[in-house]
């Protein structure tokens, strides 16, 4: 045990035997007096043990409304820190209605600080608003620094929510002066803390170096119980943030091994998220399904309700889990324009717009280029350059896993082969197959349906005939030059940004959308038309490549699912391969076979 840990435990355990002795001895005022102590050896989001229970018999007893006002709050202020916030609300209501007619402005700013942490989910963002300014006032005037540096951190953590960058500034600096005025180890510790946060979401490594270890020095001096949970957030971020493989190991582990044994579930999504970043892609999917596989609307809607959620859906995204994907788009969107922190602004996880941005991304939906606009302002707005950085960096620049080696060939009078090395099985000749094969061995190739139909065996070939209609419809045509707009405003914010890797990826989506429309229209931009042979080659092809995936979706239902997701058909169909999931295609017939 380290030595701050050990102090934390020694100064529980005289607090504890300080209870039972005034209790032992019927001395109310004293059991208060250590009752009121005890969450300050609390962990933050672990279970609270006994101490509820003893806080709790200590308010029962007392008679003195100050005391019994001081103890509900203390009480919700336990509940809170043990997160089962839903057990401190009627406390933390019952104590700011007796500190209110009371009107002490110590005993309301102690009140009004219980309330903000019954309300911390995401849904109670305005009260907390309110409540936070309502704590600057009430301790404005106190000269107890431990009040102040409470009410300005609540001010800290709400101006970051909001992403009100002038508002953190001027809050970090009040952090600062109170951590000089008192020479408080307690205050210093919150400050240089906070200062690294900032530090880390600006991209200011170098100032995040040195205040790391300062701050892990501070939290021994101070005894600050949540001190190694503080120190390992940051370290993990900035070796998110410099790409550090193997401190992200060794984080992702103690994050995971902490978050199950401590059963706090967003520790284990940001395991999930630090195994991925390692290029561990089993390891955070094993986590994802873990803690995801019931659905995430049983994530509780507390404090860490957005990073739980926003982290499975970082992870989900990137492996390609849609369904999980969904469900946290699903979640999210109510909150799009927040920032995502860890607790009380511990480290800052992005905004919401960015998940929702990769979730629609993942899923193809249309609104993915609102979402991406809205984040890349939104960290442009407070200077987190990682972050814009990483929305806009194309999808293979994610950890990928190793390539996997699957069949789809042919052998012999058998039939075709289709699967991966040990789990394969044996399908008839299918003419979808056929089609595949000649899809996988030219990717990102346009095929005409023509050509792929001719391929087939025992095709007859291509009869010229005179029935036509048009090659794209007038709906798909609008769509096509709608999204060669927004690639223009795109490529103008890529170039603005001197973003090449972005560029190339535009300015390639954008060659393959013009030659779509150029392959659909003629002279003065009338559209182009097939003959009816074509539209019943199209339809042969797609129904058949439906089929055969249909069939292999029986027996091995992730490889359909990749073809599914990487075999585009229409009036000429494309194998565009997926980064994120390679694949060595065995497309021949192996010779030892023949």
């Amino acid at each position: 045990m380290e030595p701050a840990a050990g102090t934390v435990a020694a100064a529980r355990a005289a607090l504890l035997a300080a209870y039972y002795e005034a209790r032992d001895n019927g001395d109310a005022e004293l059991m208060a007096a250590a009752a009121l102590r005890l969450p300050s050896s609390q962990y933050f989001g672990t279970h609270p043990g006994h101490v509820p229970a003893l806080i709790h018999e200590a308010y029962t007893v007392a008679v003195e409304p100050a005391s019994r006002c001081r103890l509900a709050a203390a009480l919700a202020r336990a509940w809170a820190y043990g997160g089962e916030t839903q057990r401190a609300v009627a406390f933390a209501r019952e104590a700011v209605a007796l500190a209110d007619r009371l009107g002490d402005p110590e005993v309301v700013a102690d009140a009004l600080d219980a309330a903000l942490l019954a309300s911390w989910g995401p849904d109670d963002f305005a009260e907390r608003l309110a409540l936070s300014a309502r704590l600057a006032d009430a301790a404005a005037h106190l000269t107890e620094p431990a009040q102040r540096l409470t009410a300005h951190l609540w001010r800290l953590t709400t101006a970051w929510e909001c992403l009100d960058v002038v508002a953190v500034q001027r809050q970090l600096r009040a952090l600062d002066m109170i951590a000089e005025e008192s020479g408080s180890a307690r205050a210093a510790f919150f400050a240089a803390s906070r200062r690294a946060m900032y530090a880390l979401a600006t991209g200011d490594i170098d100032t995040a170096d040195r205040l790391i270890p300062i701050t892990h020095d501070l939290g021994g001096q101070a005894a600050e119980p949540d001190r190694e949970a503080v120190v390992h957030s940051l370290v993990a971020a900035r070796a998110r943030h410099v790409g550090d493989a193997e401190t992200l190991r060794s984080e992702a582990a103690a994050f995971e091994a902490y978050g199950s044994s401590e059963g706090v579930p967003s520790v284990s999504a940001e395991a999930a998220v630090f195994w991925l970043a390692a290029d561990e892609p089993n390891r955070a999917e094993q986590l994802l399904h873990q803690l995801a596989g019931a659905g995430l609307a049983t994530v509780p809607r507390d404090v860490d309700f957005l990073l739980t959620v926003t982290s499975l859906v970082d992870v989900a995204a990137a492996l390609h889990s849609d369904e999980i994907v969904a469900d946290g788009a699903r979640l999210l969107e109510p909150f799009a324009g927040r920032a995502v922190l860890n607790a009380g602004a511990v480290t800052f996880h992005g905004v919401v717009d960015d998940y929702l941005h990769r979730a629609e991304q993942v899923l193809g939906r249309p609104d993915t280029t609102r979402w991406r606009h809205n984040a890349a302002s939104a960290y442009q707005r407070i200077g987190a350059a990682w972050w814009r950085d990483r929305l806009i960096a194309p999808a293979a620049a994610t950890p990928t896993t190793p390539p996997v080696t699957v069949h789809l060939h042919r052998d012999g009078e058998l039939g075709w082969v289709v699967g991966t090395n040990g789990t394969t099985i044996v399908l008839s000749d299918l003419k979808g197959l056929f089609y595949l094969r000649e899809l996988l061995r030219s990717p990102g190739v346009e095929l005409s349906v023509l050509d792929l139909s001719a391929a087939a065996p025992g095709h007859a070939g291509v009869v010229t005939e005179s029935d036509t209609a048009e090659i794209i419809d007038k709906q798909a045509l609008v769509a096509y030059h709608h999204r060669l707009r927004d690639i223009d405003a795109e490529l103008d914010e890529a170039e603005s940004w001197t973003d090449h890797a972005r560029l190339d990826r535009l300015r390639l989506e954008r060659e393959a959308l013009l030659a779509e429309v150029r392959t659909a229209t003629g002279l003065g931009g009338r559209r182009r038309r097939f003959t009816s042979a074509h539209e019943r080659a199209r339809i042969a092809v797609r129904k058949a490549i439906a089929s055969t995936l249909d069939r292999i979706d029986h027996h091995d239902a992730q490889l359909a699912r990749l073809l599914r997701d990487t075999i585009h058909t229409g009036a000429s169909c494309r194998y565009d391969p997926d980064p994120s999931r390679p694949v060595s295609w065995l497309l021949d017939t192996p010779k030892s076979e023949e």
